[in-house]
């Protein structure tokens, strides 16, 4: 399936309609509004919704129904989703309720999201997308989580990832592999690449991706969505799934910059659980009183200076497959032309500046295995009832995905003796080495952002030994903010392209002002072909979700599957 040709993207106020005489999401015609259902969405963002919440246009039922009608539509193809929340109808239903004294809940009043099964949910499993975590049921919500349903949202479903966010392939033993909703043939981008599929096709709203070399990004890129790694710090960890907490955050996935601001306002913030968060006190738009959807500015661009990492375009020096090399070169045209877009729209673009090299910048960032026996354990140690004791525990079962099989390995690190390995302590130290290189070339170059590709390459297809071509691993090295946002499509194998600015720490709204404008301007997200209206008779509740739930993926472990040698 490739992408659709006539849907661009919605602005923050929605006012356009997606055609002439056409509503903003549901028919098509006259006709098929007497039979469609009261909610069938194509692309809406929060604020469109939450119009139709106040003129009684749509109830947060109807909504929450539209979108596991697509969800039991599309999910075989897809393989995204996990769990749906069997909670869901009730909690519209509440939030229902709510709304009829006239005010809305919250910034995200009945806004279904889409939750990666790495974020602890009291009344649903979390299971990284582990067998070996199938019953394992948290003793209380992510902090995040609880912010999101203070905020009003509805906890739709968690999503299926990568397994204990190993790598960008998002095959899990509990869900299987993630497929590309712009080519099932080709993978969807990991870890977060459940939320990726699942936003992108319009099974969601929005959701949540966790990062730590890259998965909320690289999904992102693959999927033609925004995607936000925050300042570390900025968004509180706790009762995430780790997998290196020293490069481990949680970011938004959005169809949409606005979105993706109103979500980042939800999650961000100090948190007592997590002291990383302590960073950000008094270093955000809060602190005086506003919000990051304060800075979403058609004219953001205006007199900005955007560098350009010119070394991170393109096929490497070294590649020789003919094929790579000419995919890298389409990707490198979208993005020439997403700066012409940008200079378009006002802002000075300096090409080139010098990027550190990626010598220096894999030397200072952090092997997840030195960390994940550590991390991991200390998180399982919180968890009750059937859970593994810890990660050795896991390694045993063989309850898990052969395609992590380097997870025995991890279990074999001394996590007590972590801060005494010289090479991880070298790594540590570089960090504050590249932060002054990066530092530098903004002030030398007076810049407010730097943009690259997000990926060099178009997404693998499943199975191949393709290259990612990654430019994901810089921003958690440095612990600066950086942001994915569509920018086209190849044009022979039309698959989504992504770019990434990046800011100095803590300047996110100055990166939603850059993100927001540019997407504005040059409107270039356009949802999959192929995931259109859909008919459905299931009469949804709790009953049946629970027997949704049951009826899904297969599990591959390699308990099962004898994947991995001993």
């Amino acid at each position: 399936m490739k992408r659709r040709g006539f849907l661009g993207s919605v602005g923050l106020l929605g006012a356009a309609s997606l055609g002439s005489g056409q509503p903003l999401f549901g028919s098509q015609s006259d006709n098929a509004a007497q039979s469609a259902p009261p909610f069938d969405p194509f692309e809406p963002t929060v604020g469109d919704v939450h119009r139709k919440y106040r003129t009684g246009q749509l109830t947060v039922r109807d909504v929450v129904e539209g979108y596991l009608d697509r969800i039991e539509s599309y999910e075989e193809e897809l393989d995204a989703i996990i769990r749906i929340n069997p909670s869901a109808l009730e909690r519209a239903d509440e939030l229902d309720e709510a709304l009829e004294s006239g005010e809305l809940a919250g910034p995200l009043h009945g806004i279904p999201l889409i939750l990666k099964d790495n974020n602890d949910t009291a009344d649903i499993p979390t299971t990284a997308g582990s067998v070996s975590l199938d019953h394992s049921t948290p003793p209380d919500d992510a902090t995040i989580v609880s912010k999101m349903r203070d905020a009003g949202a509805v906890i739709l479903a968690k999503a299926n990832l990568s397994e204990f966010a190993f790598s960008y392939d998002s095959i899990s033993s509990f869900g299987g592999t993630v497929k590309n909703p712009y080519d099932t043939e080709r993978h969807a981008g990991g870890s977060s690449g459940g939320t990726g599929a699942t936003i992108a096709a319009n099974l969601g709203m929005m959701g949540t991706g966790t990062d730590t070399g890259g998965s909320v990004r690289v999904p992102s890129a693959a999927c033609s969505l925004v995607g936000l790694r925050p300042t570390t710090g900025l968004i509180s960890r706790d009762g995430i799934v780790p997998l290196s907490l020293t490069e481990d955050t949680a970011g938004p996935m959005a169809r949409t910059v606005a979105d993706a601001a109103r979500f980042t306002d939800v999650m961000a913030g100090y948190d007592p659980a997590d002291p990383e968060t302590s960073t950000s006190v008094g270093r955000t738009p809060h602190a005086e009183g506003k919000r990051y959807t304060d800075y979403l500015r058609y004219d953001g661009l205006e007199s900005r200076r955007i560098g350009v990492y010119r070394d991170y375009v393109g096929p490497s020096d070294d590649e020789e497959d003919s094929a790579i090399i000419e995919d890298a070169e389409a990707v490198a045209d979208v993005f020439d032309h997403a700066l012409e877009e940008i200079e378009a729209a006002g802002a000075t673009v300096v090409d080139p500046v010098e990027a550190p090299s990626w010598d220096f910048v894999y030397s200072a960032n952090v092997a997840s295995g030195d960390e994940f026996n550590r991390d991991i354990d200390s998180y399982l140690e919180g968890l009750e009832g059937d859970a593994p004791e810890d990660l050795e525990e896991i390694a045993e079962s063989g309850e898990f995905s052969p395609a992590i099989c380097s997870l025995r390995e991890r279990e074999e690190v001394d996590e007590d003796a972590v801060d005494e390995n010289l090479s991880y302590l070298q790594t540590l130290s570089r960090r504050d080495d590249l932060q002054e290189f990066v530092h530098s070339t903004f002030v030398d170059n007076d810049l407010d952002a730097v943009v690259y590709p997000a990926l060099t390459q178009t997404p693998p297809h499943i199975d191949s030994d393709e290259p990612w071509g990654s430019n994901a691993q810089l921003s958690p090295a440095l612990e600066f903010p950086s942001m994915t946002v569509p920018a086209g499509f190849t044009a022979e194998t039309e698959m989504p392209v992504g770019i990434e600015f990046m800011t100095r720490e803590y300047e996110e709204a100055k990166l939603f002002e850059i993100a927001y404008a540019y997407e504005q301007n040059s409107q270039a997200r356009q949802m999959p072909d192929g995931y259109g209206s859909v008919e459905s008779d299931v009469e949804w509740s709790q009953a049946e979700i629970e027997q949704w739930n049951e009826s899904q993926h297969k599990n591959e472990s390699v308990a099962e599957l004898g994947g991995c040698e001993q």
